[in-house]
């Protein structure tokens, strides 16, 4: 009954799987993740979400650390987000746009 944010950005994962089970309960969990990590995502929802939302490029080199992350929401939502640091901002979008411009 609460919001969570798990900032993953800055972690450094070993080779090979590392695995994370989350369990959401009428609350939000939002997991950061940086592109350079492959992220496999197995999770039930009831009544609520579970979803990877990837911003800008967010294709893993081959041999990427690999992280798993499962689990339940009940009446929440838990995003994965898989950000690119160099990916625009939502203000410099917003600014490109209203320029006519194509930021991408």
């Amino acid at each position: 009954m609460g919001h969570i944010e798990l900032d993953l950005t800055m972690a450094r994962l070993g080779s090979g799987t590392s695995e994370m089970e989350l369990r959401c309960v009428m609350g939000n969990i939002e997991v950061t993740v940086p592109p350079d990590i492959r992220v496999v995502c197995d999770g039930d929802a009831v009544a609520g979400n579970f979803e990877v939302e990837r911003v800008g490029n967010t294709t893993p080199p081959p041999d990427a650390p690999t992280i798993h992350i499962t689990g339940t929401v009940y009446l929440g939502a838990v995003t994965i987000r898989i950000v690119d640091p160099n990916a625009p901002s939502f203000l410099k979008k917003l600014k490109a746009w209203a320029r006519g411009e194509d930021v991408g």
